[in-house]
């Protein structure tokens, strides 16, 4: 009897060892498989009206030794053009990495057609081996749109009535606006010149005074700085210039020095004078484009024959308008 329940006892653990072994095989695919990278994939339609669009969502999800070739989809294939492809989106899940993308697209061929099933590439790093996976193809009906079976015949759109403008008056109006507009500032802009002309000229003063006056203020000026000989030569023309100007009342101030020769051809200077003054004028051009420097006593020489000059103009010329 102890020998028969010796050999139970015996066969009871025998066959506990077997079933964990079978149970322990039986576990063993799932935790490898597990530890292998998947493809899944998923269309939000199966069924499309010709040029209708569907997503086409890929999945993967592979362990972190794992590295991605993902799978290259051109923008037309058999039946089906590619209008869009989202970013491949990377995630984390149960401790994997995880990688999606949506590709949306289209079909402009009426039929049954399958999407083709893609490739993508999953290289063990660790192992450096190369597991091969292919997305799933899945068929899609491209259709028309049903017929109406009522037959009646439809506009395309509802009729509209068309109100016709007459833009007559607007034009007129318009063009009439126009015209007062450039009048306007033609106005204004000879009234602003002939403003600006008279602001030029405007003195209290006669031109004989002013210009006698100004040579005043000249004379006080250091004939030893080279500033004030080159400010002493500059206004010393730009008197006469005005000078005459004022007499005339016309801008010479813009003139050249044979300029204003010629326009004194006029007055019956004396030869000496003339001479004269050609001769401080052409010494005023000196200091101002030369960067000539005269001495003083040549300085207040140009000062004299300008300033006779000056008194015979004022003799000679008439104050007159042009």
């Amino acid at each position: 009897m102890r020998l028969l329940k010796d050999n139970r006892k015996s066969m009871s653990r025998k066959n506990k060892i077997c079933w964990l072994l079978i149970l322990g095989l039986s576990l063993f695919p799932s935790v490898i498989l597990s530890q292998q990278p998947t493809v899944q994939m998923v269309v939000d339609k199966n069924s499309i009206l010709i040029g209708e669009q569907f997503k086409y969502v890929v999945k993967a999800i592979f362990p972190a030794q794992y590295r991605v070739a993902w799978m290259n989809v051109p923008d037309s294939i058999y039946h089906f053009e590619v209008t869009g492809r989202s970013k491949i989106d990377s995630s984390a899940e149960n401790n994997k990495n995880v990688l999606q993308q949506t590709i949306t697209f289209t079909s402009f061929d009426s039929g049954i057609w399958k999407t083709p099933a893609f490739l993508i590439s999953f290289e063990n790093v660790t192992e450096k081996k190369t597991i091969r996976l292919y997305t799933d193809s899945v068929a899609i009906n491209v259709g028309y749109s049903p017929p109406d079976s009522t037959n009646q015949l439809r506009d395309i759109k509802p009729i509209r009535e068309v109100s016709v403008m007459d833009y007559t008056w607007y034009y007129i109006v318009g063009g009439i606006l126009l015209l007062l507009l450039a009048s306007t500032l033609v106005w204004w802009y000879f009234k602003k010149r002939k403003k600006k002309v008279k602001e030029v000229f405007a003195s209290s003063l006669s031109p004989y005074e002013e210009a006698m006056r100004s040579l005043e203020k000249l004379s006080q000026l250091n004939l030893q700085n080279p500033e004030e000989i080159k400010q002493y030569h500059s206004h010393l023309a730009v008197t006469l210039k005005r000078f005459i100007s004022r007499k005339q009342h016309q801008d010479h101030m813009n003139k050249t020095s044979g300029d204003v020769l010629i326009l004194l051809t006029v007055v019956e200077l004396p030869k000496e004078n003339k001479s004269d003054l050609a001769a401080a004028l052409r010494c005023g051009d000196a200091v101002k484009f030369a960067k000539y420097l005269p001495a003083p006593p040549e300085s207040e020489g140009c000062l004299t024959k300008i300033k006779s000059s000056i008194y015979i103009i004022q003799n000679s010329i008439p104050n007159t308008k042009s």
